[in-house]
């Protein structure tokens, strides 16, 4: 799962590299078409320039897209926006200390010991905390999909601090 901080450097780098093999590309059609310094006009040369730039920055941006797997919203600012990490969009969950206590909504935390042991609402019985999906607090919202198209609900802690849950629904309505 990748942090938030790593989704910005990685769209900042991948924009950099687009955008330099645009002008590489514009660079060389300079010099191959004549060289001429400036833009006096629209001349031939000059509108072919800048359809070769734009044609290479667009291809770079595809390509480095595809390899650096950010979000468009993170490749096009050049970083500057990124996803919400997942700990900003996680529902609080309400924390009892026996499982006999009544939990008002669908999902509750077994708490001991200020220590998350279960958790209930996910099926008839009790779910040990070690056995539920965890990610980070810091864990960007777009590597989430994979896991809720797997599991219908993605709990966020770091270490004993539980910060809440993320259900596929809350995932589907944030990200539309």
């Amino acid at each position: 799962m990748r942090k938030v901080r790593e989704l910005r450097v990685a769209g900042f780098l991948a924009f950099w590299a687009a955008l330099s093999f645009g002008l590489l590309v514009g660079f060389v059609a300079h010099l191959v078409l004549g060289g001429k310094v400036g833009w006096e006009g629209f001349d031939l040369p000059g509108l072919l320039e800048w359809f070769l730039f734009l044609v290479a920055f667009l291809l770079g941006l595809f390509v480095a897209r595809r390899a650096a797997r950010v979000p468009c919203s993170a490749l096009l600012s050049g970083g500057l926006v990124a996803p919400p990490a997942a700990k900003r969009v996680a529902r609080p969950l309400p924390e009892l200390a026996s499982p006999a206590d009544e939990h008002p909504g669908r999902l509750a935390l077994l708490v001991e010991e200020g220590r998350p042991v279960g958790v209930l609402g996910l099926g008839p019985e009790i779910v040990p905390w070690d056995e539920v999906l965890v990610v980070s607090g810091d864990t960007a919202l777009t590597d989430l999909a994979p896991l809720l198209w797997r599991q219908e609900v993605v709990f966020v802690a770091d270490g004993d601090r539980v910060h809440g849950a993320i259900t596929r629904e809350d995932y589907l309505r944030i990200v539309s």
